[in-house]
């Protein structure tokens, strides 16, 4: 949890950092959480301070969403005011960071892989996208293998799998 909360404040980081080297004469950029939103406002909680910015059709959005009806309560965003600082001039809605799980493999297919991990049996979606390290394909991992797994942030996909050798 710690280092899911690292790697979340590191990206707002490097975010503020990108747009902060972007344009000349507008204001600063505020990371932080949305705690309101709405066609003519956005409030975003940064280190327990919150800021009210006003949005309107010039708005820029961009990162994991591509306009403003699209940025939601508890997403993580930094955004680029205008030198007054009071108007949203881009927000960049950060991904969260994925999620490691390992655990022994109960079954795998080219559609799905069913781990027992320490929350009992959890099945992930496999496709062609899944990156395999460590073996030379997802045919290669059996069943009783312990593994561990990369999953996207909402837990249905499984972006990375590490093939330990058995122990």
């Amino acid at each position: 949890m710690y280092f899911s909360k690292f790697l979340r404040v590191a990206a707002v980081g490097l975010c503020t950092s990108v747009l902060a080297s972007g344009q000349g004469g507008v204001g600063d950029v505020v990371g932080g959480l949305v705690t309101s939103i709405s066609s003519d406002s956005i409030t975003i909680n940064s280190s327990s301070v919150e800021k009210t910015l006003s949005v309107n059709f010039e708005t820029q959005v961009a990162g994991t969403a591509t306009s403003l009806s699209e940025v939601t309560v508890g997403s993580e965003v930094a955004v680029r005011c205008n030198a007054e600082g009071n108007a949203a001039l881009l927000i960049r809605v950060i991904p969260p960071p994925d999620e490691v799980v390992s655990g022994s493999v109960v079954s795998i297919s080219e559609n799905s892989l069913t781990l027992k991990t320490l929350n009992g049996e959890e099945t992930f979606a496999v496709n062609d996208s899944t990156l395999v390290k460590n073996a030379a394909s997802v045919g290669d991992i059996k069943a009783g293998d312990r593994i561990a797994i990369r999953i996207s942030s909402d837990r249905k996909n499984t972006t990375l799998i590490n093939a330990k050798p058995p122990q």
